[in-house]
């Protein structure tokens, strides 16, 4: 039941039929009792047609995917560190101006924790090889660059970060916005085929594999092996097929729906300051998999 008090929300981008996000945010509000509603915005012109409508209409707050990430970081009056850091936001919000944050990167680092913390222990020797360097990719740097200083008390970080993608223009960019450290380098095809040993923590962040884009993984599965664990943060379909390659290789998989839903119980919070419990996490990521399970 919807009323005049009830608050809109929405998801911005560019193509849309894929998206899950209104199964986690409308679930929210059914469990929480927040009366809210969160709804598809569904454009490729977003650029050209501006935010005014959607302001004008009333919402309160969007989420921002593909292509729109880096667009939506220049619309803010505010903005996270994150987003300064890295020039991209996944999250609009409405009030007393616009304000932008990016949770890409804290949906990717809890899933990754949840998963294996010592994929991101800054003591570890090992290295974690970044596949893309959009505006997913940014946030996910930044945050996992912000997590390895944490963790390092002495302030030595020995686990490094390589970037591979085709555009080395971005990728030096997200070198330079975090510092250019020692510790985040550029690397290529053929130098990571030669360090496969190198690695423990694989993260694919481009859109290639998701239903409806075509194109070919930077990696493919003679780079796998039983120690290598693969986040693609595609969500759609279940398993990409660089996830079923990797599988194939024994290498662990981390499901790209729980960086989803991480990011997305953040955005929640930042939409309502409502604090998420655990027993809707459950309940949202059950009904997630169902709903992605259905569609594969």
């Amino acid at each position: 039941m919807y009323s005049k008090h009830t608050e809109l929300f929405g998801i911005l981008g560019y193509p849309l039929g894929h998206t899950l996000s209104p199964w986690i945010h409308n679930t929210l509000f059914q469990l929480s009792g927040y009366d809210g509603v969160y709804l598809v915005f569904e454009n490729e012109k977003w650029k050209e047609i501006g935010l005014r409508p959607i302001i004008d209409l009333g919402v309160k707050g969007v989420s921002v995917t593909i292509p729109f990430k880096e667009w939506a970081y220049g619309q803010a009056n505010t903005v996270c560190d994150a987003s300064k850091t890295m020039g991209a936001s996944n999250t609009l919000l409405f009030r007393d101006g616009i304000h932008a944050v990016n949770t890409d990167g804290t949906g990717a680092v809890l899933a990754i924790s949840k998963s294996n913390p010592d994929l991101l222990d800054p003591k570890k020797e090992k290295q974690i090889l970044v596949l893309g360097s959009g505006g997913s990719a940014k946030g996910i740097v930044y945050e996992i660059a912000e997590t390895l200083k944490n963790n390092a008390r002495d302030k030595k970080i020995q686990r490094k970060i390589k970037l591979l993608a085709r555009n080395e223009f971005t990728s030096k960019e997200i070198q330079t916005a975090l510092g250019n450290p020692d510790w985040i380098t550029i690397t290529s095809k053929k130098e990571c085929l030669e360090e496969v040993d190198q690695y423990d923590l694989i993260i694919h962040t481009t859109p290639v594999g998701m239903k409806g884009y075509g194109g070919e993984p930077l990696l493919d599965s003679k780079f796998f092996t039983k120690k290598h664990t693969l986040f693609d943060i595609v969500y759609n379909p279940l398993e990409t097929d660089l996830v079923k390659e990797a599988k194939k290789k024994k290498a662990e998989i981390i499901p790209g729906y729980h960086m989803l839903l991480y990011q997305g119980i953040r955005q929640f919070e930042l939409f309502t300051n409502v604090t998420v419990k655990p027993k809707w996490i459950q309940k949202v990521e059950s009904l997630l998999l169902k709903q992605l399970k259905s569609r594969n």
